[in-house]
């Protein structure tokens, strides 16, 4: 990934994760926010990449944003009943969904005649998994 697609995707991930974090006590209110915002970073690295839209894999990135909304609602409500925890996994899944699309169709930009695997829902459910798991803060060591 490029030096600009990567502040690109940053940024887009940034947004994602505060308005993720803000909107955490209205049920799939950050799935409404977070899907335009992966549609801009679709189409900003197209054009950074000089692709015109209607050549984009659009049938596979569709997977991937709803499919990924989808599977962050599913997550999301699992823990969205723990108040500080709910916002935290909110945040965490829209940054690893964020990132997730970038790479993926920074692969499909980089070459398109082998584009990358198609997506499943299990598979972003485990790429949320993974990431609360790499994200959730480590029990401090007591001091004997």
């Amino acid at each position: 990934m490029d030096q600009k697609t990567r502040r690109l995707t940053n940024r887009c991930a940034g947004v994602a994760a505060v308005a993720s974090f803000l909107a955490q006590p209205i049920p799939a209110a950050d799935e409404i926010i977070v899907v335009p915002i992966h549609y801009f970073l679709v189409t900003r690295m197209a054009k950074a990449r000089g692709v015109k839209k209607r050549d984009l894999p659009w049938k596979s990135i569709k997977k991937i944003i709803w499919y990924g909304a989808g599977a962050r609602l599913v997550f999301n409500f699992s823990l969205g009943l723990i108040p500080v925890v709910g916002a935290f996994s909110n945040s965490v899944t829209a940054i690893a969904l964020t990132e997730y699309l970038a790479q993926w169709l920074d692969a499909f930009l980089e070459n398109p005649d082998q584009p990358p695997v198609e997506v499943t829902m299990a598979g972003l459910k485990q790429i949320f998994q993974n990431a609360v798991k790499k994200k959730q803060p480590e029990p401090e060591a007591t001091a004997s």
